[in-house]
């Protein structure tokens, strides 16, 4: 820690949650400012969600304030993560990226899907509140009940980076992960869709087009019965696997209402 001394005297987890909510609301502050002044119109695909953000933010700070914060202080001091090394190596840096990243995808599919998603658990861990936005405003990405919120947002990071080995005192790969994860999570939830264009192409284009896209979220929230936990920045196993991905579902099966799966 000693290229960051203005962190000194500080818990480390919560200099990495610092890092996480700049990069979260400064996220989705941009694409607010997108939606306010038009800019990116041709890359956006839902309607703009009825709530504001000043309606929204309330309950999104909450979560990330009274839920997540005390997560990540618990997980520290039991060392379970956020301790050891400030060393990383390349290869480690890469395998614990891979790891994060495939644990984050069978967490939050079992959360999402197999709990949240059980027909008495929906209203019982408010994830019909989360239901009730359409993917097109980025803050919504954390608008839920504080249950659904521990479930959906807090497991799906900590438990894998438990598993790794906590990912050591390494500021910058600390940063860089909760950077990435608040940017997946604000984009899916923006309304916009950046590989729009380049899905019309072919080649390496369509490929980077796909990577970009936003289409499993922006499908779970309208049809509420598909992708629940591919999409941007995922390794869409457990949707590939077990069938439950949009593309993979026969539309017959994908209910319209959403407010019939809730």
């Amino acid at each position: 820690m000693d290229h960051f001394r203005f962190f000194e005297g500080l818990s480390f987890s919560v200099a990495v949650w610092g890092v996480q909510m700049i990069a979260y609301h400064g996220f989705a502050l941009w694409f607010e400012w997108l939606d306010r002044a038009g800019n990116g119109a041709a890359f956006k695909v839902r309607a703009i969600e009825r709530m504001s953000y000043r309606e929204m933010l309330p309950r999104v700070l909450f979560n990330q304030t009274f839920v997540l914060l005390p997560a990540m202080g618990i997980t520290q001091a039991l060392g379970l993560a956020y301790y050891g090394s400030t060393q990383i190596t390349i290869m480690g840096f890469v395998a614990s990226v891979i790891g994060l990243t495939i644990g984050h995808d069978i967490v939050q599919y079992i959360a999402h899907r197999i709990v949240l998603h059980e027909p008495t658990n929906m209203r019982k861990f408010g994830h019909a509140l989360h239901h009730t936005t359409r993917a097109s405003r980025a803050i919504s990405a954390c608008y839920m009940s504080a249950e659904d919120f521990f479930l959906e947002i807090v497991c799906p990071y900590l438990i894998p980076l438990i598993l790794i080995g906590g990912g050591g005192t390494n500021f910058i790969f600390h940063a860089l992960i909760v950077s990435a994860g608040a940017f997946g999570g604000v984009y899916e939830h923006s309304g916009y869709d950046f590989g729009l264009l380049l899905r019309k192409e072919t080649g390496w284009r369509w490929m980077l087009g796909k990577m970009l896209s936003t289409e499993a979220h922006g499908f779970h929230h309208t049809r509420g019965n598909v992708s629940f936990s591919d999409g941007f920045g995922s390794s869409n196993i457990c949707d590939t696997v077990f069938k439950t991905r949009w593309d993979l579902v026969p539309l017959r099966e994908r209910p319209t209402d959403t407010t019939r799966t809730v």
